[in-house]
């Protein structure tokens, strides 16, 4: 197996990108403005608008200041104005580009028009794309869009850009945190595999535009939550890329294709930062990460109406398993050794079906395994899922408990930063584990764990979660959070962790079967509700229907959207191809040359081997190289804290995270710490409502996502609304009064309000004259009224003189004599230039020194 440079893209040094972009369009050029969060310098594109067939962009490199701007715009104004055209305008205001894209009939522009924050690591923020629009950019008269034009238009609209697609300005959110921190600037060899608009972005690459105006966007999922641990503020942060290689949905797309890319990957990976510290050179932040993918074979499922479960069948024989070593290749380079597959497919069957690709995958591995080093073999584990819920006597969730364990173990997690203290003074018995080089377990992950069922989506999600659960007491406890790295299930931090990965698992069930999970986490605990049952059932009806009807239209939006599809002329439709096998198994139909022959034994890469335990972008980097905190971009402090902005606190990111205190501890709970283990037998099903559905705080990230422009505003909108029995909404303040009798303050907060003491109405009012008699006196009745609350029992103080202005705000300064004057000019005069001493003074202090000296 050889390594392929076009599946790989060489960085630059992270740049901070335009976050700002104005549209301005002549009758022949489209000039589009850039600039950076504060808007102190400005770039510009020139687009050629009299090509159809040719995308031409100019950048002249100039970084223009305001004014200098103003002044090219009205150049550019007065030199195209005339009686038939009126100059230029401004078309459109948008937060980035997404690409560029041509079907027929001219290029059409995609720029991101509502954005909205969802995460933030450090102080790198992370967008969700609310809204796009697409300008065409040529400005020849048409006679008319054509059908063809128009029905590829529509299909490529039917990828919604406003769902769950992200984009950073400063942080490369296709790569994991790891690499990102531990290699040079610039040595980054990433896979394009998760950036969904790369065939979009060449217009870019092939112009030679500047970086500053690429934006990479992920598909996938990403949540972020706070711990909150008694007022410190710990970052709990999910991030999901799915892989654009053989990408699809759930019938249409299994398996793997040629150059072992498989269905359904995705790469799952979670970050625990402490969030009091901005920067990543000096702060303290975790990262674990994970990937499921289907099994890397050819293999498929031929929906038909009605069966439930297709059968599975294996579509061509791999005997030298020439996909699987190019996917485990793949995973060796990215991840480093241990690969671990965890297999959670059926063992036994009366009827063959997931059997099948238990026989298959286990094959492979153990095919590929003779040829490695022991020390780098990749590891197989098989846990029959279903086989072990349904026995009355097997507790799933302790075995995938102990698969976690063990697993953990032997790939570690990344920690920035030295080890603390108390870790060296009193290290916990479960982190003592080490690895071969002697470095503690949490300096860096190696290896990973590849996770996958037949869909890889309800039994992937519960193993997932249960080796996140692992991982995330251990990065806990490497910060400095808890002191064991051991969390227990019912605590709030677990509560909240399982909540993240049900929305995850939701997320990428609909993105690939259409429909959310069948079976939940809480399914596989046994702790789900009897009405569960029902929603499973609704679910699968769900997934069958999506599956027979919408599936075909959503793959071939997502071919054409991809590149993986491009109209040519006289060339058959999209929408008229039988098939998209072809599209995705390009060496299906060519014959192999001596050159693209692959090794049945030497399947992997030397140099990637070589670099091996380390993944081998660190591998192949002296150690003494390696640095950590790369992330720190000056340019990106201003994206996290807008100076010229102005944001009322209650309407911040960051207040209204959702926490475990605000929306998962019980509101009878005396120990606030979200560690505490609570009795769930007394949480009742109303509690596990949100406290803001309860009490109207303002929503959460997750309850507002609302279509604005402003990425942290809240609008009236998102506020919570209640209804009257009689159907009309009430106000504020009825909802107030409304809230006061269906609850008691002793049912909400656990304790009821009770009169003050005298001693507590004294001390009150002691206060209230300090500051009365603190503040200034606006009039001289005001004075009058100071002297008498000076003398009221209350305070019993009198303040040593009364000026008309003595405050702590402003002070009136007193009278100073001319006596006074001189003594303090001649002291600050010796102050400045020393004492002046005369020569007979000084020659007395000579004679003394003289003396004491002999």
């Amino acid at each position: 197996m050889s390594h392929n440079p076009e599946r790989s893209l060489q960085l630059p040094p992270l740049l901070a990108k335009f976050d700002q972009i104005n549209l301005y369009e002549t009758k022949a050029r489209l000039y589009v403005v850039g600039s950076t969060a504060g808007g102190k310098t400005y770039n510009v594109l020139k687009i050629d608008r009299t090509e159809t067939s040719i995308l031409k962009i100019l950048d002249d490199g100039i970084n223009y200041s305001l004014g200098e701007l103003d002044e090219l715009l009205k150049m550019i104004h007065y030199g195209n104005k005339s009686y038939a055209t009126r100059g230029v305008e401004q078309v459109q205001s948008s937060f980035g580009i997404v690409g560029f894209v041509r079907f027929t009939e001219g290029y059409y522009i995609v720029l991101i028009t509502k954005r909205r924050k969802v995460a933030t690591i450090g102080y790198h923020v992370i967008y969700k794309i609310v809204d796009t629009c697409m300008l065409k950019i040529s400005s020849q008269p048409s006679r008319g869009q054509s059908s063809v034009e128009a029905k590829y238009l529509k299909i490529f609209q039917n990828v919604d850009l406003s769902s769950n697609f992200y984009f950073s300005y400063t942080y490369d959110l296709s790569q994991p945190l790891q690499p990102q921190m531990r290699t040079i600037p610039g040595s980054i060899t990433m896979a394009s595999k998760y950036v969904w608009n790369q065939r979009l972005l060449k217009g870019f690459t092939k112009n030679r535009i500047s970086s500053k105006w690429v934006i990479n966007i992920i598909h996938g999922f990403i949540c972020q939550k706070n711990i909150s641990v008694f007022g410190k503020y710990v970052y709990l942060t999910l991030i999901a890329r799915r892989s654009k290689q053989f990408a699809g949905t759930r019938y249409l797309k299994r398996g793997t294709n040629d150059e072992g890319d498989v269905a359904n990957e995705v790469e799952t990976e979670q970050i625990v930062h402490d969030a009091s510290l901005s920067w990543h050179s000096t702060g303290r932040i975790t990262s674990y990460l994970q990937l499921r993918g289907s099994v890397p074979t050819f293999w498929s499922q031929e929906f038909q109406k009605g069966r439930i479960k297709p059968h599975i069948t294996v579509d061509r024989a791999t005997p030298f398993a020439s996909p699987a070593a190019r996917h485990f290749g793949g995973c060796m380079e990215r991840f480093g050794s241990p690969i671990i597959v965890l297999n959670l497919v059926k063992r036994r069957e009366h009827r063959e079906r997931e059997v099948i690709l238990t026989r298959e995958l286990l094959a492979q591995v153990d095919y590929l395994n003779q040829f490695l080093p022991p020390e780098y073999q990749i590891e197989y584990i098989h846990k029959d899922m279903a086989k072990i819920n349904k026995s009355p006597d097997g507790n799933l969730i302790e075995v995938l408990e102990e698969v976690a364990r063990s697993t953990f173990a032997k790939t570690g997690f990344f920690h920035a930063g030295p080890e603390l203290c108390c870790h060296q003074v009193n290290l916990h018995e479960k982190y003592c584990s080490k690895f071969a080089t002697g470095e503690y377990i949490g300096r860096g992950q190696r290896g990973i764990v590849r996770v996958n069922c037949v869909d890889c989506l309800d039994r992937t999600n519960t193993a997932q979660f249960i080796v996140g659960k692992c991982a995330l007491g251990y990065q806990l406890y490497a910060i400095g959070v808890t002191d064991s790295p051991i969390l227990e299930f019912e605590c709030d931090t677990m509560r909240m962790f399982e909540a993240m990965y049900e929305d995850l698992g939701d997320t990428l069930a609909v993105q690939y079967g259409g429909s959310q999970l069948v079976h939940r986490i809480k399914t596989y605990r046994r702790t789900a509700h009897l009405t569960s049952h029902s929603r499973d059932i609704y679910q699968t009806v769900q997934r069958y229907y999506r599956n027979a009807f919408t599936d075909a239209d959503k793959q071939q939006a997502i071919n054409l959207f991809l590149g993986m599809f491009k109209p040519r002329l006289g060339q058959p439709e999209l929408w008229d191809l039988p098939t998209d096998y072809y599209l995705h198994h390009t060496k299906a139909t060519e014959l192999p040359s001596k050159e693209q022959t692959y090794s049945y034994t030497k399947w992997w890469v030397e140099k990637v081997v070589t670099a091996l335990p380390y993944p081998f972008v660190e591998g192949t980097i002296p150690a003494s190289l390696r640095e950590e905190g790369l992330l720190d971009i000056p340019e990106a402090f201003s994206q996290s804290y807008p100076a010229n902005k102005y944001v009322e606190f209650g309407q911040t990111f960051d207040y209204n995270l959702e926490r475990p205190f605000k929306d998962f501890t019980p509101y009878d709970a005396e120990d606030l710490s979200p560690f505490t283990v609570r009795d769930t037998a007394k949480v009742a099903p109303a509690e596990k409502l949100s406290r803001q559905a309860i009490v109207g705080l303002y929503p959460g990230p997750k309850e507002a996502d609302q279509d604005s422009s402003d990425d942290e505003g809240l609008t009236e909108d998102d506020l919570p609304t209640f209804h009257t029995p009689g159907g009309s909404n009430k106000s504020e303040h009825d909802t107030n009064l409304a809230l006061s009798e269906l609850f008691s303050c002793q049912e909400v907060y656990g304790f009821s309000i009770q009169p003050p003491l005298p001693i507590d109405v004294h001390l009150y009012d002691r206060y209230v004259n300090i500051y009365q008699t603190s503040s200034c006196p606006r009039t001289e009745s005001d004075v009058v009224l100071t002297r008498e609350m000076c003398q009221t029992e209350a305070t019993q103080w009198i303040p040593g003189q009364y000026f008309t202005a003595d405050s702590s705000w402003r002070v009136e300064p007193v009278h100073v004599s001319n006596i006074n004057l001189v003594i303090y000019n001649r002291s600050e005069l010796i102050g400045n230039h020393g004492p002046n001493v005369s020569p007979q003074d000084m020659a007395l202090y000579v004679s003394n020194v003289t003396a004491m000296v002999t």
